[in-house]
């Protein structure tokens, strides 16, 4: 396949998960937007999110993260070296080893949620009931664990053969879900926070619920039986041991922050929340997806020995990436406030939380294009089958990180905690490049670099007139609906601004980028 084509089906199969990813971050707005109305950034809050930490940390580990990147290069190799029916009788023999699994890890979950949450939140002791309310709703959402696993593994087998549409599309049900059991049951409740935490369960069965006929479609029978013994499900566990680590190590360092924030005053977990969902909502219209859709590409270059077709997808990928997170992250640094105050503060979210949320986000704005590139760059090594390097860097990067939270957390209190964050994702993603290079052969990076530099240059002036825009008003002042408008019309001049800047200095990019996002190009094959 010649490599423009290659691109051609990325970029298909990232729009493939960026539309239907577009209108999860929207619910995942409403629903954001609902649970700041009936819990603010309090007590409940800080209970409901922290609890919220345990199973989601548990999810991206050994579900979304570690299994799947370990399961999608040997379900790859397998499709193009054994029989339909053997490629099936692993994938069964898997879905039922991990049933099991994660049924024991949920009920002890449940059992010991006393002890997880005196170890995640040291700090809570201090208020009267929080311990007791987090431990409470750390069972009733433990079961989620069990659901989105079993969730991410057909997300994974339908990933592999190029059907991103309906996995990408299940987000959208469990935030419905979460919407629709708060709007009916959480006003009249004594402690919403509950309400919240049974539509996160109800959520996880819908997302799992809904990929299932889509399974039995593509040829799973789901016939029970365990094979542990497996040589692929053996294989798969060995990639996975080391890649629990490095897959999650953002999230490991967002529940680190969790915990060293609840030594800070009340507000700071779920200003640390509010905040990482903004940037995850930037994430997710783009980065996540391209992430998503390079997994099974760079798997299937790797089963063909094609080294040189992955450096080319991934320079495309990492100039493609850099170029949209670069006015994002620039974008959030001018209008953290302005953002939070429009999307937040009403009813418990008051004044006093977007001022702390609005900081955390300012500076998790630095660590955007760093986080898509990691994600540009760990598909890479988990599709060479190589998930101990990654492993190894994210010790470290987690040592950096904690280490300059705790300098950090003092003078700027939780964004130090945020800041810090920051700084490891850049640490990551560099010492990732670097260990690549030498892994696969030099890579052509002047071409990257060129172009990130005029991309960072056309952003940096898109952002000082975006900051001039909105000093002509008294932002906190208008009423919600010249805020909104406000607010669109300073986005709408960033992105006029960037695109023209781009014209003007990196037109090459702009017109390379346009070929092929092109309509027509890309739906010709």
């Amino acid at each position: 396949m010649e490599q423009k084509e290659q691109n051609r089906r990325l970029v298909r199969s990232t729009l493939a998960v960026s539309t239907p990813t577009i209108l999860s971050r929207i619910f995942g707005y409403i629903r954001d937007m609902i649970q700041a109305k009936y819990l603010g950034t309090g007590r409940s809050a800080d209970a409901y999110y922290m609890a919220y930490n345990i199973p989601n940390l548990l999810r991206r580990l050994t579900g979304e993260g570690a299994m799947t990147a370990a399961f999608v290069p040997v379900f790859t190799q397998m499709k193009k070296e054994k029989s339909r029916e053997e490629l099936w009788k692993f994938a069964n023999a898997f879905f039922f080893d991990l049933t099991v699994i994660m049924a024991v890890i949920t009920v002890l979950g449940i059992v010991f949620a006393f002890i997880l949450v005196r170890i995640i939140a040291p700090g809570f002791d201090d208020i009267p009931g929080k311990w007791d309310l987090t431990t409470a709703l750390t069972r009733i959402m433990f079961p989620y664990i069990f659901l989105i696993s079993l969730a991410a593994l057909a997300m994974a087998i339908l990933n592999s053969f190029h059907k991103f549409f309906v996995p990408a599309f299940t987000p959208v049900l469990f935030n419905l879900a979460i919407i629709t059991v708060a709007l009916l049951f959480a006003r009249n409740a004594e402690e919403p926070a509950f309400i919240f935490a049974v539509g996160v369960v109800l959520g996880g069965a819908l997302q799992l619920g809904f990929q299932l006929p889509f399974l039995w479609q593509k040829g799973m029978r789901f016939k029970f039986g365990l094979s542990f013994k497996h040589p692929a499900v053996r294989k798969v566990a060995k990639l996975m041991i080391p890649g629990v680590f490095s897959a999650g190590i953002i999230q490991i360092n967002f529940f680190i922050s969790r915990m060293l924030a609840s030594l800070l005053e009340e507000e700071s977990v779920s200003s640390l929340y509010f905040a990482s969902r903004v940037q995850e909502i930037t994430l997710g219209i783009f980065s996540i997806a391209l992430s998503i859709a390079l997994l099974p590409t760079f798997s299937e270059q790797a089963a063909r020995k094609d080294i040189q077709g992955m450096k080319k997808t991934l320079i495309f990928s990492l100039k493609l990436v850099f170029f949209i997170t670069l006015p994002a992250m620039v974008g959030l640094l001018v209008l953290s406030r302005p953002i939070i105050q429009v999307l937040f503060e009403r009813g418990m979210f008051d004044a006093q939380s977007t001022s702390m949320s609005a900081l955390c986000l300012f500076y998790f704005a630095f660590s955007l294009p760093f986080i898509s590139g990691v994600r540009i760059l760990a598909p890479a090594f988990y599709s060479l089958k190589d998930t101990k390097t990654p492993a190894v860097v994210a010790f470290f990067v987690m040592i950096i990180y904690i280490s300059c939270s705790l300098i950090l957390m003092g003078p700027l209190r939780v964004g130090g905690i945020a800041l810090a964050l920051s700084f490891s994702v850049a640490f990551n993603f560099f010492v990732l490049f670097a260990i690549l290079e030498r892994k696969i052969g030099k890579v052509e990076k002047k071409e990257f670099i060129a172009s990130a530099f005029k991309s960072a240059f056309s952003a940096a002036v898109m952002g000082g007139l975006v900051w001039f825009f909105m000093k002509q008003f008294d932002f906190p002042q208008l009423i919600f609906l010249k805020q909104l408008g406000v607010l669109f019309a300073a986005i709408a001049l960033g992105i006029l601004a960037y695109i023209l800047f781009n014209l003007l200095f990196n037109h090459e990019d702009l017109r390379s980028l346009r070929d092929i996002f092109s309509r027509e190009r890309i739906l010709r094959r």
